[in-house]
């Protein structure tokens, strides 16, 4: 009696193991299409998620029949542990939440160039916890995904996120013209092997400010890994002229 009783109870959790390995071909070649389709990279958490939540079905339907638990029992004690462990993933979960709206969103893609508060850059890489940028100096900045999702986030245009600008102070009295076309010849001579032909140099007023009439001098690179470079070639080929009220 008791070798029949072992029996059923084998037969019954082999009869479920395989259920379940049937199931979860089917449902994670199912999210990976979904997700396919909609083209979010990616998708592995999800089909995890998948994976465990058919095996811990397939864990509750022997509880009774083959370890003789009551499965509300066994729901309830993990209920409470589930609580006190989610405590200590909130972080996690809202990053993981958060990264799958940007993803669905498509708030930005790998290449785009985003603000986020004081950084800006390139976005390099998007995961499902962080989202990592590189700025124009190089520095790796990896923003948690919950950050994006509660901070005000800008993308930029190509012409803006490919381009730098130097504000320049021009004294009163200095003529506008002639400093227009000192500075655009300089700039250009300067930052000739990075700037867009498309584009060029733009002079931008601003009005008069506390030092003088204000100009910024825009440059539109063809790749912002020669930024540091190109501002830095601006600033050289516009020190030290007589029409600068104050550098």
């Amino acid at each position: 009696m008791l070798e029949n009783e072992l029996v059923v109870k084998a037969l019954i959790l082999v009869v479920t193991c395989l259920i379940a390995l049937v199931l979860q071909v089917v449902a994670t070649k199912f999210v990976k299409r979904v997700f396919q389709l909609a083209n979010v990279p990616r998708s592995s958490i999800i089909v995890n998620v998948v994976r465990s939540l058919i095996w811990f079905l397939a864990l509750l339907s022997v509880l009774e029949p083959v370890f003789g638990v009551q499965p509300t029992a066994f729901v309830a004690a993990l209920g409470v542990t589930s609580i006190a462990v989610s405590f200590g993933l909130q972080t996690t979960i809202s990053n993981l939440i958060s990264g799958l709206g940007i993803m669905l969103a498509r708030v930005f893609e790998v290449g785009d160039w985003i603000e986020v508060g004081t950084y800006q850059g390139v976005v390099t890489d998007i995961t499902w916890r962080s989202t990592t940028i590189r700025t124009l100096v190089g520095d790796v900045v990896v923003i948690p995904n919950s950050v994006l999702n509660t901070t005000t986030l800008r993308k930029l245009a190509p012409l803006s996120a490919r381009s730098v600008t130097i504000g320049l102070d021009i004294h009163p009295e200095a003529d506008m013209v002639e400093v227009e076309r000192d500075v655009r010849e300089s700039v250009e001579k300067a930052v000739a092997e990075w700037v867009d032909p498309e584009v060029g140099v733009l002079l931008i007023h601003q009005g008069y400010g506390t030092f003088g009439f204000r100009l910024d001098v825009k440059v539109c690179l063809r790749d912002m890994a020669n930024g540091l470079a190109a501002r830095q070639a601006i600033v050289h080929a516009c020190s030290g002229r007589s029409w600068l009220a104050r550098w």
